[in-house]
């Protein structure tokens, strides 16, 4: 695989001359993108493929008073290079907080972003891709373009949510900023050895998990073992601790009368940048990555939790999961309703974000205990097909209708562009060949991937 640089570390801003030579022979096939390499999929690499490595775009700025049709406001623009921890220190310094990945070393630009963006702020604000203003972008025809909800919509459009390394090189991305400010958090521990009783606690925390975001800016991150239920962060903007045991006074009561002991600790951090650091170690890389676990993620529908049969049977797939130890079950309830009725997150521009996200109570990532062994190939590929063939589409089953993040095994066999895409599918394949038409952006499961194929080689080529 090829590597072309995009900028260096002294001349770091995107230079729009490189849309000349972005218009390469149709024969050379470029990999989905080179910001941090942080993709699940192996969307960064490709074998005979051209790599654009834009880690040194740098750009990170901050606009007061940013002024469109759309919004009025504090927005921040970053690099195509710029990773999370980067951009958390730039906002800080300023007096703002902002949607962006839980990993330090994740690309806020990039797939993340263009893939819809998780964050323990979603609740507050919306996804990461409901808060981009405007996207810098060179198409594979080798136009310089500004994407806004005004100007080049459809591109726009499908960079918010349709995937990335799709439909251009995204060079930055401008977003909202939103004030700094206080954040309750905390965290608890829920765990006995009647595992009969923890399993009806588990269920009960999930029916009420609605109730702990409806109307509301908050965020919880838990996970559950064959033992436990572990809150590992309350995230509760601009709100003081007394919030969290309010809205614990219900699922506290259950425990009680299940005679489970529980620990919660609760603290005022005095802003979300505090409490981010607190759940994910110190800027700018923090503690979560690079350590890298078996894993796909699901959207939990809201619908399932609050009916009480396919709740209990979602319980017994989960407790199926992490019956022998070897998987455990991450989750993250969070509330990214756009509705303009019902929504208290602010009014953002049509995107492409999978229309499953905003039924969702929870994201849920069934995962190895243990990280990726890079010694033991047998191994992984054992446990892989058995979160592929047993495990996903267990919870598929249990959550009809949902859609998956692009947090994804790569060797996943279930409907792949229901799954990411969903209804927006058919339109974001005619922008990829509208803005696309050689066809030189690939990607596994990316838009339009299907009308490719490897060979027995490893080769890739046309499937028709």
């Amino acid at each position: 695989m090829c590597v072309w640089l995009l900028g260096t570390p002294a001349l770091s801003e995107p230079d729009p001359s490189i849309s000349v030579p972005l218009v390469i022979p149709s024969y050379v096939k470029e990999p989905a993108k080179a910001d941090s390499l942080a993709s699940y999929l192996g969307k960064s690499t490709g074998q005979g493929a051209l790599a654009l490595w834009t880690y040194n775009l740098k750009t990170r700025q901050i606009l007061a008073n940013y002024s469109s049709p759309s919004y009025s406001g504090p927005a921040v623009k970053f690099g195509a290079g710029v990773i999370a921890g980067e951009a958390y220190e730039t906002v800080r310094k300023a007096g703002y907080r902002i949607v962006a990945p839980e990993c330090g070393l994740t690309g806020v630009t990039g797939g993340y972003v263009q893939g819809g963006g998780q964050s323990q702020l979603v609740t507050a604000y919306g996804l990461a891709a409901d808060q981009v203003l405007e996207w810098e972008v060179v198409t594979p025809r080798g136009e310089y373009l500004i994407a806004t909800p005004e100007n080049n919509t459809h591109l726009y459009w499908a960079l918010a949510g349709g995937g990335g390394g799709t439909y251009g090189v995204v060079l930055s991305a401008t977003s909202k900023a939103f004030p700094e400010g206080p954040v309750a958090g905390g965290q608890m521990i829920v765990q006995t050895k009647n595992t009969t009783a923890l399993w009806e606690a588990i269920g009960v925390w999930y029916n009420q998990a609605p109730s702990y975001v409806n109307n509301s800016s908050d965020n919880i991150q838990f996970f559950i073992t064959n033992e436990t239920l572990t809150v590992l962060s309350f995230t509760m903007p601009d709100k003081d601790a007394s919030s969290i045991d309010n809205l614990l006074t219900p699922f506290l009561s259950d425990l009680d009368r299940l005679d489970i002991p529980y620990n919660l600790t609760t603290t005022n951090y005095p802003t979300y940048i505090d409490s981010f650091t607190a759940s994910y170690g110190p800027l700018p890389y923090g503690n979560l990555c690079p350590n890298y676990p078996i894993l796909s993620s699901r959207l939990i529908p809201r619908s399932t939790v609050l009916n009480q049969t396919t709740n209990k049977n979602l319980m017994d797939v989960f407790r199926t999961i992490t019956d022998d130890g070897t998987w455990w079950v991450g989750c993250s309830i969070l509330n990214v309703d756009d509705n303009p009725f019902t929504s208290i997150r602010p009014a953002h521009p049509p995107n492409s974000v999978h229309p499953a996200w905003r039924d969702a109570i929870a994201y849920c990532n069934p995962q190895t205990h243990q990280p990726y062994d890079w010694h033991n190939p047998q191994t992984n590929n054992q446990l892989r097909q058995k979160l592929v063939n047993d495990i996903f589409p267990a919870i598929e089953s249990a959550t009809l209708g949902s859609g998956v993040l692009n947090e994804l095994d790569p060797t996943y066999k279930g409907d792949w562009k229901e799954a990411m895409y969903g209804a927006h599918y058919d339109r974001l394949l005619e922008i990829k060949h509208r803005y696309d038409s050689n066809q030189i952006m690939y990607g596994l499961f990316a838009v339009g991937s299907d009308e490719f194929t490897l060979d027995g080689e490893g080769r890739l080529c046309g499937a028709y």
